[in-house]
């Protein structure tokens, strides 16, 4: 039996993983663009999403910023209940949202479908804080090269 793929636009797709997520589903999307990278690359990999009773700094989430709109980022910071996400292939931009506003946090990432990485591991959020916490032009050059080479 031939598989097929159905490709819906993210406002559609996301609506409706949003909703699975509320129903305390775990829900597997693939991903897209380059603002994870290196910790998710886009078209490769794919991540797993639960909703948690709560959101730290360095979780990834899947948030809705505006009705349809959606990014898979890294939560920078809290402040009571607003956050400021910033993706780790991005330099400079971030967004700001509330906890309202998280559909769901990743708990795994899923390397080219096959090899899962649990995102909720000490040593994953080891690498994430010492990523996260590297200075501007360390990731800027690191970014650069890794786009480059494309080496994860």
């Amino acid at each position: 039996m031939k598989t097929s793929k159905v490709v819906l636009p993210n406002a559609v797709m996301l609506g409706e993983v949003s909703r699975f997520l509320g129903e305390g589903k775990s829900v597997i999307i693939a991903t897209k663009g380059s603002s994870m990278s290196p910790f998710i690359r886009g078209e490769r990999d794919s991540v797993e999403l639960l909703k948690m009773p709560d959101v730290a700094v360095g979780d990834i989430v899947l948030c809705q910023l505006t009705p349809g709109h959606y990014v898979l980022h890294r939560v920078n910071a809290i402040a009571g209940e607003r956050l400021r996400l910033k993706g780790d292939g991005n330099l400079d931009a971030t967004e700001l949202c509330t906890k309202a506003d998280v559909c769901g946090t990743v708990t795994a990432i899923l390397r080219k479908g096959e090899k899962r990485i649990d995102c909720t591991t000490p040593c994953f959020k080891r690498r994430s804080r010492i990523w996260v916490g590297a200075p501007r032009i360390i990731r800027r050059y690191a970014l650069g090269i890794y786009r480059r080479i494309k080496i994860l």
